[in-house]
């Protein structure tokens, strides 16, 4: 499986529990914007079959 090697997949996590870090991350990367805009907005994210990001 991609990603298995991942640090947080190491420790146990659940699919759930990856793909609620994924949208905390994209959250307050992307909409919020690191604090400036978009305080209360909720990213969920569902049915993920795969994602993939580069840095």
């Amino acid at each position: 499986m991609p990603g298995s090697g991942s640090p947080r997949r190491q420790q146990g996590a659940t699919d759930r529990e990856l793909q609620q870090a994924t949208a905390d991350a994209l959250s307050e990367v992307y909409f919020r914007d690191g604090g400036r805009r978009a305080a209360d907005l909720l990213v969920e994210l569902t049915d993920i079959e795969q994602i993939q990001f580069e840095l």
